[in-house]
């Protein structure tokens, strides 16, 4: 019986299917089941965002996609925030009039834009997307979810993913496409970048383990010229250069014996200063949209200023002991030599 009542129902069906002309029913059977082209831009340059940014952003696609013969388009914007929470706006008009008077700090930005566009080869009108993404951080759960799922689709966008914004079409018509990348390459090469860091920190920044190496073995050096000066001094000043041989153990004990905890001390201070180095906070993507947005600029602001500081005085410490140093090993050679 059952069998019966499958066949049944299977026959409408396939009397359906053969009644439709073979040119509609493979346009239909593309739309979808097809999967288009696709184009991708991955933007690396650090960039600050605001509301009219996106606005602007919308106001660039929208003209370009009037020159061409667009029968529908419908935008919609992901607006993702931290601890995982989301809000998406189904239209255009949703996001435009929404307020940003809120606490929540914005973690990530992506609009979408999905349109259908008359192609010469084609009777129907054929879809196209195109989707820009902008993210302050690659979300560890969505790691650890792409590494999980050990799909090899997912784990070729990793890059794409982890980069501060990009874009996407996906493209029967392959003109537009490149027309639309070159509009959201030109905007977001227009943007401002975030000045979190003033300029010369951010250069420390990016060379703090040099500059902490450089400090590290400053100051052992500096050391070491003290204690090759203090006793070639002795030496010459007491004992004419020949000094008995149990004070010259005794010296070379002592030297020996104290570079130890001024290596320490070499270390720890130039542990500071790479500490503080590596606390400035300079996000690549820097979002300007609601109140807690605003302060969470002004904490970060306030934060790296107060970092500054701190680099500015283990610096300032260790230059100051080296130069102590390069004036003591200086004074005991002149005073030698005369």
């Amino acid at each position: 019986m059952t069998t019966e009542a499958g066949s049944a129902r299977s026959q409408p069906e396939n009397d359906l299917v053969a009644a439709i002309p073979k040119d509609h029913l493979r346009n239909l059977f593309y739309l979808f089941t097809g999967k288009p082209d696709s184009r991708i831009k991955i933007f690396q340059e650090p960039v600050q965002l605001s509301r009219n940014d996106i606005v602007e952003l919308n106001d660039c696609i929208s003209r370009k996609l009037a020159t061409h013969h667009i029968d529908a388009v419908v935008t919609t914007v992901k607006v993702g925030y931290e601890g995982s929470q989301l809000s998406e706006f189904g239209t255009w008009v949703e996001f435009a009039s929404h307020h940003w008077q809120e606490p929540e700090v914005v973690e990530e930005v992506v609009v979408k834009w999905d349109f259908l566009v008359s192609v010469e080869t084609f009777k129907a009108p054929q879809r196209h997307t195109l989707l820009v993404r902008v993210s302050r951080d690659l979300k560890p759960a969505k790691l650890f979810q792409m590494l999980g799922a050990g799909n090899a689709d997912e784990l070729d966008q990793l890059d794409m993913v982890a980069a501060p914004a990009f874009c996407r079409v996906d493209f029967i018509n392959a003109q537009i496409s490149k027309e639309l990348i070159n509009e959201v390459s030109d905007w977001h090469k227009a943007r401002r970048q975030p000045e979190l860091i003033p300029s010369t920190w951010y250069w420390f920044k990016q060379r703090r383990q040099v500059v902490a190496e450089i400090f590290d073995h400053w100051l052992l050096l500096s050391w070491v010229l003290v204690l090759s000066s203090a006793m070639y001094w002795v030496s010459e000043t007491f004992f004419s250069g020949s000094p008995r041989a149990d004070i010259a153990l005794i010296a070379t004990f002592f030297a020996v014996y104290t570079l130890r905890p001024i290596a320490r001390l070499a270390n720890k201070m130039a542990g500071r200063v790479f500490k503080s180095l590596a606390s400035l906070e300079g996000s690549r993507v820097v979002f300007e949209f609601t109140s807690g947005d605003k302060r969470r600029i002004s904490h970060l602001e306030r934060d790296n200023k107060r970092q500054g500081r701190k680099f500015v005085y283990a610096s300032a410490w260790t230059i100051g002991l080296n130069l102590l140093a390069a004036v003591l090993y200086t004074y005991l050679f002149t005073a030698t030599g005369s």
